[in-house]
């Protein structure tokens, strides 16, 4: 009777074992880099939009400045401020917002954020969204009030009471600038929803 090598056997599944374990091992390695790198990019895309939102809200916010003004001889008529808001935000251009992380990713953020993250990070968007369709009905607002005054340049849209085309006018460019403003001021005001990952260095 022939005699089994048993240490050989052994040998032979315990190789097996640990190469497993080993692939293993570096499939969750591996896939939670994916992961994390995946969070990384779309953290790091939401944290830019945010500061180019934050310094353009800035800028159409910034109020005149009256000593500036009288130091090079400058007289400004004074606006209402909705009005004042309106024509800054049409005369800053709006950045350009990305999303090109969050779509690279779609695959993956499923499996790296929570639904609550997910639900947090995807309204966030949609509010960026908002931003830019909010924008471009001021800007298209007030330039149908300029092709009015060139068409009628003797009427003043702040004392047209025939009332109609001036009442809608400015009904229509406080509305989009009070949406514009309280869309912004959120965005700004909840932050990113992805706190970055710690650095590997």
């Amino acid at each position: 009777m022939s005699q089994f090598n048993w240490g050989s056997i052994v040998g032979v599944v315990v190789g097996f074992l640990l190469g497993q374990v080993a692939n293993v091992t570096g499939w969750l390695i591996s896939s939670r880099k994916e992961k994390r790198l995946s969070r990384l990019l779309v953290a790091l895309e939401i944290n830019q939009n945010l500061a180019l939102l934050r310094d353009y809200w800035h800028n159409v916010a910034l109020p005149p400045n009256v000593e500036t003004d009288k130091a090079r001889g400058v007289t400004r008529v004074p606006e209402i401020e909705a009005d004042r808001l309106a024509r800054r935000a049409v005369e800053i251009p709006l950045p350009v917002m990305s999303n090109k992380a969050l779509n690279s990713q779609l695959a993956v953020l499923p499996k790296a954020l929570d639904e609550k993250t997910i639900r947090l990070t995807w309204h966030l968007y949609e509010q960026l969204d908002q931003v830019v369709a909010l924008h471009a009905w001021l800007v298209e607002i007030m330039s149908n009030s300029s092709d009015e005054e060139e068409e009628f340049p003797s009427a003043s849209r702040a004392i047209r009471v025939d009332g109609l085309e001036s009442m809608t006018f400015r009904t229509k460019t406080a509305g989009a600038i009070f949406d514009l403003r309280t869309t912004v001021q959120k965005l700004l005001k909840a932050g990113n929803p992805l706190k970055l990952p710690p650095s590997d260095e």
